[in-house]
């Protein structure tokens, strides 16, 4: 797992920063980040009031507003006495606590409330479809990749990981915005690697079967090279 110092980490609570229309979710919807897939990139789970989960996405840091409930300082409970018991400043100090508390729990209450009156608009297919496949499962798969390419001779393994950083970096952008030609590339790119590597490499066949699901995922046609 990735650590993220001052940064966005496990459970922390987060709203959209902007809507998902493709998914479904609208700005200001609130999730909890329940894994790091990747830095700067984080699953979040979308439940409703009862906790059943309506979306699952994986989104950039970028996307996401961490929600405070806490302030950043403790505020002083001393109360300054001014006169014969006059409480003028300690009451003032109570009195915008006990509203900064009301205003906090306005805030939570009105968040979730909107979270509840738009989860009806989303589906479990169109918020589980990037192109056919959840964007969290292909990542796995690029992950199961960079596994087996540590394993490759250096004079190859270097080629190889920039092509599965320029497919993981095609795969974080927008679906309108992704390059389907350079995609399919750097995927064609890497079966032949694991076609034309010699050492013997555990997991090999994996790597190339890994490869064609995440091409099937996109809907990209692949073909293994001759000779696998």
């Amino acid at each position: 797992m990735f650590a993220t110092p001052n940064k966005l980490n496990l459970l922390d609570i987060v709203a959209l920063k902007t809507p998902l229309s493709e998914h479904n979710l609208l700005a200001g919807q609130v999730g909890t980040i329940v894994e790091i897939l990747a830095p700067e990139v984080y699953e979040v789970e979308f439940s409703d009031d009862d906790g059943q989960t309506y979306a699952m996405q994986a989104l950039p840091a970028h996307q996401l507003l961490k929600l405070h409930y806490k302030p950043l300082k403790t505020m002083s409970n001393t109360i300054h006495q001014y006169g014969k018991g006059d409480n003028v400043a300690g009451d003032k100090i109570q009195g915008d606590k006990i509203q900064g508390d009301k205003n906090q729990n306005d805030f939570k209450d009105a968040t979730i409330g909107f979270v509840a009156q738009n989860q009806a608009q989303a589906t479990v297919s169109n918020l589980n479809q990037t192109s056919g496949a959840n964007i969290t499962e292909i990542l796995q798969l690029i992950g199961n990749l960079r596994q087996t390419a540590a394993q490759f001779p250096p004079d190859d393994r270097e080629g190889i990981i920039i092509d599965i950083d320029d497919v993981e970096a095609e795969i974080q952008k927008p679906e309108k915005e992704r390059d389907l030609p350079k995609l399919k590339k750097r995927l064609l790119a890497l079966l032949a690697a694991a076609t034309l590597v010699a050492a013997p490499i555990a997991g090999m066949t994996d790597f190339a079967n890994n490869v064609m699901e995440i091409g099937s995922k996109l809907n990209l046609e692949l073909k293994l090279p001759s000779g696998k």
